[in-house]
Order: structure tokens, then C-alpha cells, then sequence
């Protein structure tokens, strides 16, 4: 492949992620956050070992700890408050209407914790398995006699991906690589909570699912630029297959992403990034979330339609070369542009770190 063709098709790659991106991954599930953090670590597991120092190994290790708080809403990229979303009760003379709810979450939290291990054929194939362990935790405001304010949690083991990656075009300068994976519905589908639905416990939201309940396709394009500037783009896509037990298919999911890291020092290179995301609303719906009468969703969590939208955010991070062997990734990130399926509630910060043996 000459070194023209392949900066042309380099940009129609980056221009397709471009049109993609009209709207992007903004309120999530836990399986969705999980699937989003796999971008970032398979970028450091291709491209944060120099080729000169390759192969000590044929096999890597990642250990990855991503978090991310959604906090406030937004309807569109207007913000709102969460007692314009909150319904005050037919004793108020409020009208209820379908962008207010007796149930509102205050701020959800997901934790995901990513073990990947991977295995080199040889330098142009890779094959890795990643399995997530999630935590969720929701707050809450309801109109509801003693459950004014409450807390839901879940949390367990999310759906396995295995991956294989293929160097696609390699040389002093730069290199890219194809990674296509399938993501196995080892997740739970069917958490339950104390809801303000009903006594007892019922089927949480989908905001509160381990996983998608579907079989799904990640892909993932990525170009490293070696030179004088260390410049890495990827463009992800999850797509998802059928409907799942319950009833519903979780929206797919795109990724633009752009990374330049700064060369001060053969230790410690830090780094930004900007990346655009996409996610459809969720299709389909589980009807166990449903209540009675005109207006059946009791909280914006339970409505599929108020999933997806777009996101722009900026990350700043830092990469630790501990040894020879060893790395170390600490990152930061907050959106900088939000537009939502709305009224939902918006994406507050995110972090993460990871800690990698690389090939």
C-alpha cells in the first residue's frame, strides 16, 4: 500500500466517524460503559509498546478501573433542574405530562473493572478475552410515601468479549490495526430492586443491568502515527444482534477518538484526547418497567426513548513506563458538549486507570 493511498483512505475513515457522529453515547448501562472502556485499553495494549522492545512475551496482561458519574439532566443541550423533571403530585394542580416523573434519579454511578488477557500469534495477530465485574449505584428522589430519597444497587459480572486484532499496514512511522470481537451475554439482564413500583422487589432499570442480553459485534479501527508527533485515532462500533429475553435491544454504539501524547521523557508522557460518541435509544422495551395509565413510565430511566444522544468529551492522562515490562495510566475526562434524548440525566466526569504488562 503506497504511503498516499493510505493517508486517503486514513481520511475517509476519520470522515465517516465524522457522519456517524450526529449523536453519541450520553446516558448508559453499566454493560454500555464497560464496552466503551475496552476502547481506551485496547489503544494502550497496541500502542504504547515501542516495536524495538516487542515481543518479550506472547502473552499481555491489562487491569483496568473506569468510573463515571451522570449527574443533572438535560433535555436536547438544554439543562434542567431535577425538580423540573420530578412531578409534584395531583394535589399540586401540576400537570403531568411525558418529561415528568414521580421517580427521578438524582446521580448514578457505574465502576467497571476490566481483566483483558491477550495473546500474540505473531506480529500482525492478536487474540484477547476481557471480563468486566460492574458496580452500580443510583440515587433517587420520588414523590412516593418512604421513598423520598433511596438508593439502588447492583452489581456482578458483565458480558464477556472475546477479540482478535490484525495489523493491517505497519511501517517505521505508523501503523493500523482492525480489532473485531464478540461480546457473549454473560451479564444479568434481570437485577432486582425495592422500587417505588410496588412492594417488594421487581426489575430494575435498564440503567441498572449488568449486561446487554444479546450477542454484539465490537469493531475497532486504529491508526498510530509514530513519528516526530504521536498522534492515535480510532473510530468503534458496537452493534448489536436481535432482542433480548426480555424484550429489548440496547441502541449501537459509536466512537471518534483522537489521543496526542506529549514525548517529554521515555518515563512519563502525558497525554490528551478528545473523542465524539454515538448511541442509539434502546429498541424495544422490557414491560416489567411499566406501570398503569396514560403515562407508563414512572421514572425517564424506564423509557427507552430518553437513551442516546451526543457527546463530545476531553480527557488528560498520564502514562507511567513503571519497567521494561510495566505501565501505568491514570486519566481524567469531562464532557466539553452534550446533547440528549431528554430528559436525561448528563454526564458529569469520568475516570480511569490501568495498569498493563503489554506484549
Amino acid at each position: 500500500m503506497s504511503l498516499g493511498k493510505f493517508r486517503l483512505g486514513l481520511w475517509a475513515l476519520t470522515a465517516l466517524g465524522l457522519i456517524y457522529s450526529g449523536s453519541s453515547f450520553a446516558q448508559s448501562t453499566p454493560s454500555e460503559f464497560a464496552e466503551m472502556s475496552l476502547t481506551d485499553l485496547f489503544a494502550m495494549s497496541i500502542n504504547d509498546v515501542e516495536k524495538s522492545a516487542a515481543q518479550h512475551s506472547r502473552w499481555s496482561v491489562a487491569l483496568q478501573r473506569s468510573s463515571v458519574e451522570f449527574k443533572g439532566y438535560l433535555d436536547g443541550d438544554d439543562r434542567i433542574s431535577d425538580t423540573d423533571v420530578l412531578w409534584a403530585g395531583p394535589a399540586s394542580g401540576q400537570p403531568r405530562t411525558d418529561k415528568n416523573f414521580p421517580v427521578v434519579p438524582d446521580k448514578i454511578v457505574q465502576t467497571a473493572y476490566l481483566l483483558s488477557v491477550g495473546y500474540a500469534f505473531n506480529d500482525k495477530w492478536r487474540a484477547y478475552v476481557t471480563v468486566p465485574y460492574l458496580e452500580q449505584a443510583t440515587d433517587h428522589i420520588s414523590i412516593v410515601p418512604n421513598y423520598n430519597t433511596f438508593k439502588l444497587k447492583t452489581s456482578g459480572v458483565g458480558d464477556t468479549l472475546v477479540s482478535t486484532s490484525y495489523r493491517l499496514a505497519d511501517s517505521a512511522l505508523s501503523d493500523l490495526w482492525l480489532t473485531v470481537g464478540l461480546s457473549i451475554p454473560t451479564g444479568s439482564i434481570d437485577e432486582e430492586g425495592d422500587t417505588p413500583r410496588a412492594p417488594g422487589d421487581q426489575q430494575l432499570p435498564y440503567t441498572m443491568q449488568l449486561g446487554s442480553g444479546t450477542y454484539d459485534v465490537p469493531i475497532e479501527l486504529n491508526y498510530h502515527a509514530k513519528g516526530q508527533h504521536d498522534i492515535s485515532l480510532a473510530l468503534a462500533a458496537t452493534i448489536r444482534s436481535g432482542t433480548n429475553s426480555r424484550g429489548y435491544r440496547l441502541g449501537n454504539n459509536y466512537l471518534l477518538a483522537g489521543r496526542y501524547k506529549f514525548n517529554f521523557s521515555n518515563i512519563l508522557k502525558p497525554y490528551i484526547s478528545i473523542g465524539v460518541r454515538y448511541s442509539d435509544s434502546i429498541h424495544g422495551a422490557d414491560t416489567a418497567l411499566l406501570v398503569p395509565g396514560a403515562y407508563p413510565y414512572p421514572a425517564p430511566i424506564t423509557n427507552p426513548d430518553l437513551f442516546g444522544g451526543t457527546k463530545i468529551g476531553a480527557q488528560a492522562g498520564i502514562i507511567w513506563r513503571m519497567s521494561d515490562r510495566y505501565r501505568l495510566a491514570a486519566e481524567i475526562g469531562k464532557p466539553i458538549y452534550q446533547n440528549l434524548n431528554g430528559p436525561q440525566t448528563k454526564e458529569d466526569w469520568r475516570s480511569s486507570i490501568l495498569l498493563s504488562r503489554p506484549f
